[in-house]
């Protein structure tokens, strides 16, 4: 007796692709918020190098970003900012950057990923409650060198891309040499804010979780 195989009726078919479907909107979340994180591992290694660097300096710098041989390597998603505005920064927009006497920012390579822009426009961290040493020093949510010569703090950023959406904000972090109860931009922390140490990078706005 001869038996004729049997292929897949439609329905069956049907059940198919709605699981791979269904799977595929489990796993596909899960993958772009995989990729962020290891995309924020620049921002986080070299926010703590600037932090180093800055933290050797015995007297107060100029804002200058350069000032402390800071300088991250060249393919680099985020900005890094001593100055929210950038009024100047070393572009990095063509195969060669171009460096100026003072930076306060150093530019996200443009040239590698040519949909960036120049440098990015950073979240500013909001209502940030810092401590003693830090409230005396003037510091409040902008990037920069604050205090005079023999006792000062900084606020330094990164901003960047990490969920391939340009136009959406930025994946904002700040660094700093003073502790504070820092609230999230967005997600929104519903003003609770969070405890963190000098030193310590802190994520301002979530690129994959902003709109």
């Amino acid at each position: 007796m001869v038996q004729r195989s049997r292929g897949f009726t439609l329905i069956e078919l049907m059940i198919v692709v709605a699981i791979i479907g269904i799977l595929a909107s489990i796993a596909i979340p899960s993958f772009m918020r995989f990729q962020a994180r290891a995309r924020q591992s620049e921002v986080s290694t070299q926010l703590k190098s600037l932090f180093t660097s800055m933290r050797t300096l015995q007297r107060k710098p100029d804002d200058n970003i350069h000032g402390t041989g800071f300088s991250p390597d060249r393919g680099n998603r985020y900005s890094y900012h001593l100055e929210n505005g950038c009024s100047t920064y070393e572009e990095r927009t063509t195969l060669d950057a171009v460096l100026h006497p003072r930076d306060t920012c150093i530019g996200a390579d443009a040239n590698r990923f040519s949909d960036f822009p120049p440098f990015f426009e950073l979240v500013p961290v909001p209502n940030p409650n810092w401590d003693e040493q830090g409230t005396a020093h003037g510091m409040g949510g902008e990037a920069g060198i604050y205090g005079d010569t023999g006792s000062w703090d900084f606020i330094a950023y990164g901003a960047g891309d990490v969920d391939d959406q340009v136009s959406d904000a930025p994946d904002t972090w700040l660094i700093s040499s003073a502790d504070g109860l820092l609230e999230t931009a967005c997600p929104d922390s519903a003003g609770v804010p969070e405890s963190v140490s000098a030193g310590e990078p802190f994520n301002v706005s979530n690129d994959v979780n902003c709109p």
